[in-house]
C-alpha cells in the first residue's frame, strides 16, 4: 500500500520530531508526559476538550501537551487565553495543519505573516462591498428563511428532521454570498452539492481531532481513506472549479455579484503589478471552500442546538415567544435591529453559544516570535492550542459553568443584556471569526423566525438528552427529530 520511500521519510520524521522534541520540552510549561510518537493523544477520549480542561486542576491554566510528536501550548482558561490572543505573536498558524493534507494551497484561514493579512482585509473589503452586515444581506437570509419554513410547513406537524432541511438551507446564504446565487433544494446540483458536503463533514469530522495530531498522522489518515476520501473531495472541489470557470467568462469588474467577483477583480490587478502575486485562482478556490467550511456548518450546528435546547426547557421557548409577540408580533418578518428590544432573546442565544460552544477549541495557533503567556516563556513557532469550551466553563468567569441559565447574560431586571467579555464563541483578538457578523444575523434571524412561527418539541426523550458529537464543530450527537406546530 505504501512506497518504500513513503514508509523510509516517515519513519526518518518522527525520528527527527522525537528527538527535537525532547530538547523543546525543556524550555516550555509543564505538563503530562505522553507515549513516544503518539504523545497524549491516545489519552484523550470522546470529548478531548474536556479531558484537556481537566488537565488544568493539575497543571493550570498554561501548560505543554504532547499531541503526537508536537509539542503543544495549552491555553486553559479565560485569563491564559485574553492575554496570549491580545498579542500579535499568536497570529500565526502551523505551517501545516490538517486542511494542508488535502488541499494544495493554503485557504486564508491556514495563512499566516503578510499574506494572511492581506487575503484577511481583502475578503472583508468584498464582503463589505457586497453588503455585508447591511439590510440587503438580511432581505437574502429572510428570503431563505421562506423556503425553509415552506418545507416544514409541508410536514403538517408530523416529526421531521430538521437537519436535512437546515443543510441546504444555510449552505445557500453562503451560495449566495460567494457563487452569487441560491440553489433551489430540488435541484439536482443541490441535492449533489448538498450529498457531498454532507458526506465531507461527516468525513472530516475527524479533523477536530487531527488539528491536535501531527501532520504525519493527517497525511496517514487521508491515504489510509484511500478513493473513497478522494471521490468525496473532489466532487466538492469540481463544483468549486466550475463556479469560477462561470464567473472567469462572465466577470464584470464593475458590477461586481459575489465574493468569486470581487477576489478576481482584485487578482487582475494584482497580476498586472506582480506577477507572482499570492492571489491567484487556487487561493480562490481554497477561500472559497473556506468560507463554506465555516459559514454553513458552524451556523447550521448552532441553530440545531438552539432549537434542541429551546425544546429541552420549554419554559425558555415560552417566554421567547411571548418577546417575538411583543417586539416582532406575527405580521411582518424579524429583522436583526429587534434583537435590541428582545433581551431574553439574546441572552438565550448567548447562552445556548457558551452552553454547546460550537468550535470548542480554536484553530491550532503558531508563535511568530519568542514570547510570554501569564509569564510562562513561549518560544518561536510553538504550537498553541486555546480551549474555548474552557474559557466558557470557566468558573472563575461563570457561576456555576455546567448549569445552562439564559439569565446569567441579563441584569438583574432582565431589561438588558450584559456584555461579558469571556464569551467568545467566534474566538478572539485579530484572528477572530471573518464571517462574524454574518453568522450573528443568520443566528438571530433562523432562530426567531422559526419560533415566531411554530410551537417545537421533541418527537422522542432521545432529543432531550443532548449528546454531543467532538468533530469539525461540536454537533449534536443525534440529527435532530423534531414537531413544529404552526402557532398561527
Amino acid at each position: 500500500m505504501f512506497s518504500t520511500q513513503f514508509v523510509f521519510n516517515y519513519v526518518l520524521e518522527n525520528a527527527l520530531h522525537i528527538w527535537g522534541n525532547i530538547r523543546e520540552r525543556l524550555n516550555l510549561p509543564a505538563g503530562p508526559v505522553g507515549l513516544p510518537v503518539v504523545g497524549y493523544s491516545v489519552f484523550l477520549g470522546k470529548h478531548p476538550h474536556r479531558d484537556i480542561t481537566k488537565l488544568g486542576d493539575k497543571y493550570g491554566s498554561v501548560f505543554t501537551l504532547q499531541l503526537g510528536v508536537n509539542n503543544v501550548v495549552v491555553l486553559n482558561d479565560w485569563e491564559a487565553v485574553r492575554d496570549a490572543l491580545n498579542k500579535d505573536a499568536f497570529l500565526g498558524r502551523p505551517f501545516h495543519s490538517p486542511f494542508t493534507a488535502i488541499a494544495e494551497t493554503k485557504s486564508l484561514a491556514d495563512e499566516s505573516g503578510e499574506v494572511w493579512r492581506d487575503q484577511r482585509r481583502s475578503a472583508l473589503q468584498i464582503l463589505r462591498d457586497l453588503g455585508f452586515g447591511k439590510g440587503s444581506m438580511e432581505d437574502r437570509i429572510t428570503d431563505e428563511i421562506s423556503y425553509l419554513t415552506k418545507c416544514i410547513d409541508e410536514t403538517n406537524g408530523e416529526p421531521m428532521n430538521i437537519h436535512e432541511v437546515l443543510v441546504p438551507s444555510m449552505s445557500n446564504n453562503i451560495c449566495h454570498l460567494v457563487f452569487g446565487h441560491r440553489m433551489d433544494f430540488n435541484e439536482p446540483k443541490r441535492q449533489l452539492f448538498d450529498k457531498q458536503l454532507d458526506q465531507a463533514v461527516s468525513r472530516i469530522s475527524v479533523i477536530g481531532v487531527l488539528a491536535m495530531s501531527p501532520i504525519w498522522f493527517s497525511k496517514l489518515f487521508f491515504k489510509l481513506g484511500g478513493s473513497f476520501n478522494k471521490k468525496v473531495f473532489n466532487a466538492v472541489i469540481s463544483i468549486f472549479e466550475s463556479e469560477i470557470s462561470s464567473h472567469r467568462k462572465s466577470l464584470d469588474t464593475n458590477n461586481k455579484r459575489d465574493y468569486i467577483d470581487g477576489y478576481l477583480a482584485e487578482m487582475e490587478v494584482r497580476q498586472r503589478k506582480d506577477p507572482n502575486t499570492h492571489f491567484t485562482l487556487k487561493r480562490l478556490d481554497s477561500n472559497a471552500r473556506a468560507f463554506f467550511g465555516a459559514g454553513s456548518e458552524t451556523v447550521r450546528t448552532t441553530t440545531e442546538w438552539l432549537l434542541l435546547l429551546s425544546v429541552r426547557y420549554s419554559e425558555h421557548q415560552k417566554r421567547v415567544h411571548s418577546e417575538i409577540d411583543s417586539v416582532v408580533g406575527r405580521d411582518r418578518s424579524p429583522c436583526y435591529a429587534d434583537r435590541l428590544h428582545m433581551p431574553f432573546t439574546q441572552a438565550f442565544i448567548n447562552e445556548v453559544m457558551r452552553y454547546k460552544t460550537t468550535i470548542p477549541v480554536n484553530l491550532m495557533r503558531r508563535t511568530t516570535e519568542d514570547t510570554s503567556v501569564l509569564g510562562h516563556f513561549i518560544p518561536k513557532d510553538t504550537q498553541v492550542l486555546a480551549n474555548i469550551w474552557a474559557v466558557h466553563n470557566d468558573p472563575k468567569v461563570w457561576h456555576k459553568p455546567q448549569d445552562f441559565n439564559p439569565n446569567r447574560f441579563l441584569t438583574s431586571d432582565g431589561k438588558q443584556v450584559i456584555k461579558i467579555d469571556a464569551f467568545i464563541p467566534f474566538s478572539y483578538g485579530k484572528r477572530n471569526c471573518v464571517g462574524e457578523t454574518l453568522g450573528r444575523v443568520e443566528v438571530f434571524l433562523y432562530f426567531v423566525s422559526l419560533l415566531q412561527k411554530y410551537t417545537i418539541s421533541a418527537a422522542n426523550d432521545e432529543m432531550l438528552t443532548l449528546e454531543e458529537r467532538f468533530g469539525l464543530s461540536l454537533q449534536p450527537k443525534h440529527k435532530p427529530i423534531l414537531i413544529f406546530n404552526n402557532r398561527y
